[in-house]
């Protein structure tokens, strides 16, 4: 059970992030409104990757045997920093947000905030795209063999 909640979360986290990444598809209200629902679905996945999270940062500081492989220290690394940018691209998204946020807490940025921020946000925005592409890719196989499991059949590589 849990590994399809996993699978269909993290499916539902890459058409989301490629929803996001079209605002004119969708339109700035809904931007924002998907923007809010996939920073709830990101730190789920992160829960749900909690044991993962622990184990490999016991295992990439220590230097005892049995420590991280080069291609996990590489994962974590890159999943790290994909933390950091989504962190980032989450943190910039409700600063300059012109509908979402106001809805629920009355402010708004000035045209200053709201244009450095926002800034800020795009850059990001694109690095996501980059990074979660990495994330993907080096975490395909898990995504092969979940699919295998959940489906009873053979998933082309």
């Amino acid at each position: 059970m849990r590994l399809r909640f996993t699978f269909w979360l993290d499916v539902a986290l890459l058409v989301v992030f490629c929803a996001l990444e079209t605002v004119p598809f969708t339109g700035l209200l809904l931007h924002e409104w998907i923007g809010l629902i996939a920073a709830v679905m990101v730190i789920i996945h992160l829960l749900l990757s909690w044991t993962w999270i622990a184990t490999i940062t016991c295992r990439f500081v220590s230097v005892q045997q049995g420590a991280a492989t080069g291609r996990t220290r590489v994962n974590y690394l890159l999943n790290l920093a994909l933390f950091g940018i989504v962190s980032i691209l989450i943190v910039s998204g409700v600063i300059v947000s012109r509908y979402a946020v106001p809805a629920m807490v009355a402010w708004r940025p000035d045209a200053q905030t709201d244009y450095q921020w926002g800034a800020i946000h795009n850059r990001f925005s694109d690095l996501v795209v980059i990074f979660a592409g990495l994330h993907l890719a080096i975490n395909w196989d898990w995504s092969v063999l979940a699919a295998r499991k959940i489906f009873g059949t053979r998933v082309a590589r």
